[in-house]
């Protein structure tokens, strides 16, 4: 007989492969856009819109999407969504088959993939504590961080192979037989839906499952401060992630191997770093794991910026660190919202918490620019990695955050006997019903 983590594991295990062969796809295309877009305009400008336009869409419409993901089933979303970003690709697929497409409509396609993303990421992650025991919540989100490192070193250099081998239209074929490995994967799996509560089941207001979300965020305090944490770190990282080539070529003097050599370093140590969180969590607290992460890729980077123009390798060094740092506490502040945060009301929060850190990415973007052309990249390194290690610490003195170890394990044992066994079949009481 079938026990009840082989059940779990094997639902998770073919859907994470599924997800691997679309994100590996849709990673490729995207490199592979940005490169057209480069050798096609060589601007800086047209890059820009087209960084705006991955972003933009996701986080306008995240606090739109979260109450229908919430409504919706969640596996059916995804499928959806899936099939949705796959259409982007064939007319993608249609337009360099017959020439070069215009500039405007690859920019207009990347934003409704991130529209598409909208729906996706959010569904997806309130999706898995649905099958996911509370229990293996960290090691799931760190395996999850783990094959989102793979992918983001393979995809690149799948790309750039298939554009140099073939064409665009290979990458892009890549990307449509990708989608439908995931869609295949959800389709052959059953993922239960959570049991709203009778208020909500026939509720028709978006406007008041919105403030309901924002509600449930805030009854989770700790939840709260994390989320206006990890705005902060975006909106001081994510500027830094724009400069990471500019500094390796106007402070080092490096050239386009070289920084080659620092986007490998990084993702190398961000695997590393999901592969340590299995083994971590049953020795450091969450809360401990994530201040620790902010702390170390803030002093990373504040000694990144201090380096002399003859430290490049141990740049590179440092930018392994960084990379182990980010599951540290980017997994660990997932697992916390899957595990503490009402599941009919999951896919909002999730939304909301998404939304929150990536309209600071924006605008961080706008500030750090001129402030590093004026001050220097290397100095700019050096002030926001500081500031970043200050958020760590600033992370660690509130006692709401400090607090969720203890509500995270509360629930753990609270949920446990809640959830569907084998086959998502059983007479004990439950909080889903199966799609």
């Amino acid at each position: 007989m079938q026990t009840r983590t082989d059940s779990w594991l094997r639902t998770f295990l073919v859907i994470f492969t599924g997800q691997t062969f679309s994100l590996l796809g849709s990673s490729a295309v995207n490199f592979a856009l940005v490169w057209w877009l480069t050798a096609e305009t060589g601007s800086a400008t047209i890059l820009a819109y087209a960084s705006i336009a991955a972003i933009l869409p996701q986080a306008l419409l995240g606090p739109i999407a979260g109450p229908f993901v919430d409504r919706w089933s969640r596996r059916l979303t995804m499928i959806v969504a899936d099939l949705a970003i796959a259409a982007t690709s064939v007319w993608l697929w249609l337009a360099f088959a017959q020439d070069a497409p215009p500039v405007a409509l690859v920019i207009l396609i990347v934003a409704l993939r991130s529209a598409g993303a909208a729906f996706h990421t959010p569904a997806s992650q309130a999706a898995v504590p649905m099958y996911v025991p509370a229990e293996h919540l960290m090691r799931v989100a760190g395996w999850n961080f783990f094959m989102s490192s793979g992918v983001a070193m393979a995809g690149p250099v799948l790309g750039a192979f298939l554009m140099a081998a073939a064409s665009m239209t290979a990458v892009i074929a890549v990307d449509l037989v990708g989608a439908a490995i995931a869609v295949t994967s959800l389709v052959v799996v059953r993922i239960p839906n959570p049991q709203r509560a009778e208020s909500d089941s026939g509720s028709t207001d978006f406007v008041a499952e919105f403030i309901d979300g924002w509600r449930e965020l805030l009854r989770h305090r700790g939840l709260f401060d994390l989320t206006l944490v990890l705005a902060a770190v975006t909106l001081l990282y994510m500027p830094l992630n724009a400069l990471f080539p500019l500094m390796t070529f106007a402070h080092f003097g490096g050239g386009a191997a070289d920084a080659s050599y620092v986007e490998v370093a990084f993702g190398a140590g961000m695997l590393v770093g999901s592969m340590a969180i299995g083994f971590m969590t049953a020795r450091v607290s969450g809360v401990r794991l994530i201040c620790t992460g902010i702390l170390v890729i803030g002093v990373a980077l504040a000694a990144a910026g201090m380096l002399p123009v003859s430290g490049f390798w141990v740049f590179v060094a440092l930018c392994v660190v960084m990379g182990i740092s980010v599951p540290l506490f980017g997994a660990p502040i997932t697992a916390m919202f899957q595990g503490l945060v009402d599941p009919a009301k999951l896919g909002r929060v999730m939304s909301l918490y998404l939304t929150t850190a990536m309209l600071a990415a924006p605008i961080g973007l706008v500030v750090a620019g001129p402030l590093a052309e004026r001050f220097g990249v290397a100095v700019w390194f050096a002030i926001s990695g500081a500031l970043i290690a200050g958020t760590g610490f600033l992370a660690w003195s509130l006692p709401a955050v400090r607090a969720l170890d203890g509500a995270l394990e509360a629930a753990t044992t609270d949920d446990d006997s809640m959830r569907p066994n084998d086959d998502f079949d059983t007479d004990k009481p439950r909080r889903s019903e199966v799609i």
